[in-house]
């Protein structure tokens, strides 16, 4: 087997021949996420073989970095893809394919504690943050989306500035590409749309592409072309906790959003339409929804005996 130095820019390209036959774009996204952290922490560990120890040790690398067993199992499954792959191709033996394939993440049995914030706390988030900076200016504009417009955090990601659209007379978010390539559109509303606005505003001569959310560095100048999933992660679990003095990950916000929306008139089915949901069980769940027996349905059937 060679040396770290030696394989890793064929593992690149390899990783590189993986993420590009996959059809789904978000897949390809995460792929390339993960192959590329991978091959980085790889490369910099100087192991001296590529093998089932070296995965184990990446996969504690990320469990002290505090990664949820959910995103390791699904880095497990990104480098068994590429492992096959080295195995067809004789970079690996079978006996090295077969050691990975033993190894074993548990995911979390049930689910996370959901969490739906109140109209009062969204607000107390977007108004506590400072518009004299460029990163907050950029934050609330995320936090805005988020919660204004049910946005998956990969989505927001990938939205350009030719996405911004009108369709009946209102600002929308058009061709949103969700999963399973499903596409919608998205209405904006007109609170969210002034932080974007103020954010598209101050951002002009910094956007180094048509990506609407880059990331910038601490000096105020652009880092990334685009903003990363796990960035904004960080971007709303930081203002959450700094704010609300509680954690709040994005798809709170996306389930927020809903159960918001719906609670104050709009329609299950509008609902399911705007998070782009092929069940309509999946909105109920994101809703939070509770049998109501003080206002039950048969109530409502006003029968005469």
């Amino acid at each position: 087997m060679e040396t770290a130095s030696k394989t890793t820019p064929a593992l690149r390209e390899m990783a590189l021949s993986v993420t590009n036959r996959l059809q789904n774009q978000n897949s390809r996204q995460t792929y390339h996420t993960v192959l590329t952290r991978f091959l980085t922490w790889y490369s910099a560990a100087g192991h001296a073989a590529l093998n089932a120890a070296a995965v184990r040790g990446y996969l504690l690398y990320l469990e002290n970095s505090g990664r949820s067993r959910g995103t390791i199992a699904t880095t497990l499954s990104v480098l068994r893809q590429l492992f096959k792959d080295l195995r067809r191709l004789g970079t690996i033996n079978e006996k090295t394919y077969q050691d990975l394939l033993e190894i074993r993440v548990r995911r979390p049995r049930g689910h996370r504690l959901h969490t739906w914030l109140t109209l009062a706390e969204v607000q107390e988030l977007l108004r506590s943050l400072s518009r004299d900076r460029i990163h907050g200016v950029r934050d609330r504009a995320i936090l805005a989306l988020l919660a204004g417009c049910g946005l998956r955090r990969f989505e927001l990601c990938g939205l350009r500035l030719k996405q911004l659209q009108e369709t009946q007379g209102r600002p929308v978010i058009a061709d949103i590409s969700g999963k399973g390539d499903r596409q919608r559109t998205v209405a904006v509303p007109v609170w969210a749309g002034k932080c974007l606005e103020a954010w598209l505003a101050a951002s002009t001569e910094l956007r180094p592409a048509d990506f609407i959310f880059f990331s910038i560095r601490r000096n105020g100048e652009p880092g990334s072309a685009r903003i990363t999933p796990q960035g904004v992660r960080d971007i709303v679990a930081h203002h959450s906790r700094d704010i609300l003095d509680k954690q709040v990950l994005p798809h709170d916000l996306r389930r927020t959003y809903a159960q918001l929306a719906y609670k104050a008139g709009a329609d299950l089915r509008q609902v399911q339409l705007s998070l782009g949901h092929s069940s309509i069980r999946t909105t109920e769940i994101y809703l939070g929804l509770d049998q109501d027996f003080a206002n039950a349905p048969g109530d409502l059937l006003e029968i005469s005996l």
